[in-house]
């Protein structure tokens, strides 16, 4: 009796022990079938998350170990055994065709980081069927051919220090990272018989009329260029036209540098970084610049600590971490107005050219945010933004910075245009307009507050933020330099107050 008893709890433990809740997934891909984007005989629905690993598999957001599978060539499904230990977990998942084409779901509340979610039931889950991308209306895809040229006679050149063509080389990445498929063209860019520092090249592509797709240069070798060949400045966005349209893409300056040779003499940097404002990245929290301890700013060159450290107080005293002050001193022009600054010497013997930075700020009780884990590196949103400078040997270069701001070298000036006082809020037109590559806006404010101008492409993305910071009454105009921008049609907005207003403005280059 005694034997059959733990033979029998024993089974009743391993039972429980091996629990399984199995969760069936089921995606509809008759919409991008007949779009053409999904070829039912030759392609695969892939199921990928954060689940992979807990479940048995060898690696999270990726592989085909769960491929889904059809009986009537729209809907996919695939039944998952979810361990119940995992009962009351939330996971994360996403449709993939084959191994590139991944979902393109908005950030939003009903998927907080793009992704699907489920929370693990302790019953057995029949998850709702989905359409791929959430697209339920078929629309058409259409075909553009887009021209580019680069102009590289700026780095043109031989040996170190120069785009070198003998070695050196440069492609077209994107048109296929968002909005459309790479159809054809070659990604590697071509010099101009005649005029051989101008490269260009021809793509084609396939997406919805009136989306938009977005692409970048990157130099090859990754060696020989800085920011492993990448182009420093933010993906440029361009708008997909009807079909067979030919696009052809304004010759433009690209933001690649190579590598430069050691300075021959010191040079002087004076950074200046604007703390009204400033957002906690980690918090969203606003800090009251009064309460600010020190700033500190860390980046990748040696003279700036090349980003060692753990972003906390002590990395000041190990020299990976320089301060700034306001308090008139070290290059600061004004004390105690928010402004932080500080001369720093890059040495004779440093590395030349381009290097990443940015700030950190530190104040009471900062320590405790993001679990005591790097809390002084507090400045952008997305981890991987940096400010950058190119450092030449020359006069004192200034530098002048707002914090969580990496687009602010767009805006040239603002200024107050006379000593009126305006009775009313307003937001006039750009002009000129259509305008390249600067224009001036005009706003007028009737009494102090906090001014908000931003710049959106069309999709709703903010391109720039002009001015976030506090304003006296009067009326303004500030010089918006839209060089870095593709041509197009963008959105600038003012938030003042309870005043909101919105106007359009076209850039062609």
């Amino acid at each position: 009796m005694k034997k059959l008893f733990l033979f029998v709890v024993f089974c009743f433990v391993g039972s429980t022990a091996f629990a399984q809740v199995p969760v069936n997934f089921s995606v509809n891909m008759a919409v991008q079938t007949k779009e053409g984007n999904f070829n039912p005989q030759s392609d695969h629905i892939y199921i990928r998350g954060n689940f992979q690993k807990a479940v048995g598999d060898t690696i999270d957001w990726g592989g085909s170990t769960f491929t889904a599978t059809t009986t009537n060539d729209s809907i996919y499904s695939l039944t998952i055994n979810f361990p119940d230990s995992l009962v009351g977990k939330t996971f994360e998942y996403k449709f993939v065709i084959n191994d590139g084409g991944w979902e393109n779901l908005p950030t939003n509340a009903t998927y907080p980081d793009g992704n699907r979610r489920l929370v693990l039931a302790s019953s057995a889950m029949n998850l709702p069927l989905a359409y791929y991308s959430d697209e339920t209306v078929v629309i058409l895809p259409v075909v553009n051919t887009i021209n580019f040229t680069a102009d590289l006679s700026s780095i043109y050149g031989t040996g170190a220090g120069f785009f070198d063509p003998d070695r050196d080389s440069v492609l077209l990445m994107g048109l296929d990272w968002v909005g459309a498929r790479v159809m054809g063209g070659n990604r590697r860019m071509t010099a101009d018989p005649f005029q051989p520092w101008i490269y260009s090249t021809s793509m084609v592509i396939k997406g919805n009329q009136g989306d938009s797709t977005k692409w970048k240069l990157k130099a090859y070798p990754d060696g020989d260029f800085f920011n492993w060949g990448w182009e420093v400045s933010n993906d440029k966005w361009t708008k997909i036209g009807p079909d067979s349209s030919v696009i052809t893409i304004p010759s433009f300056v690209p933001d690649v540098f190579p590598y430069q040779p050691a300075l021959t003499t010191d040079v002087k940097v004076l950074f200046q970084v604007d703390m009204n404002n400033a957002v906690n990245r980690y918090t969203s929290e606003k800090i009251d610049a009064k309460k600010i301890l020190f700033i500190g700013i860390k980046g990748q060159n040696s003279v700036l600590g090349a980003w060692g450290g753990d972003w906390l107080p002590s990395d000041t005293s190990a020299g990976t971490l320089k301060v700034l002050n306001d308090k008139g001193l070290n290059g600061d022009k004004v004390a105690g107005d928010g402004i932080w600054s500080a001369i720093i010497t890059f040495p004779a013997g440093n590395d030349g050219g381009p290097s990443l930075y940015k700030y950190g700020m530190f104040y009471a009780n900062e320590d405790t945010v993001n679990a005591g884990y790097h809390p002084m590196d507090n400045e952008f949103t997305d981890g991987s933004v940096n400010h950058y400078l190119n450092v030449k040997v020359g006069p004192m270069t200034v530098i002048s910075d707002v914090f969580g701001n990496a687009a602010h070298k767009s805006v040239t000036g603002i200024k107050k245009s006379d000593n009126q006082t305006p009775v009313r809020f307003a937001l006039q037109q750009n002009y000129p307009n259509p305008f390249n590559p600067s224009t001036v806006i005009k706003y007028s404010l009737p009494q102090n507050g906090l001014v908000i101008m931003k710049v959106y492409n069309i999709l709703g993305q903010v391109v720039e933020t002009l001015i976030n910071k506090e304003q006296s009454a009067g009326n303004y105009e500030v010089t918006f330099d839209a060089s870095k921008l593709s041509s197009g049609v963008y959105i600038y907005s003012i938030t003042a107050g309870n005043f909101t207003s919105s106007k359009k403005m076209m850039l062609i280059k």
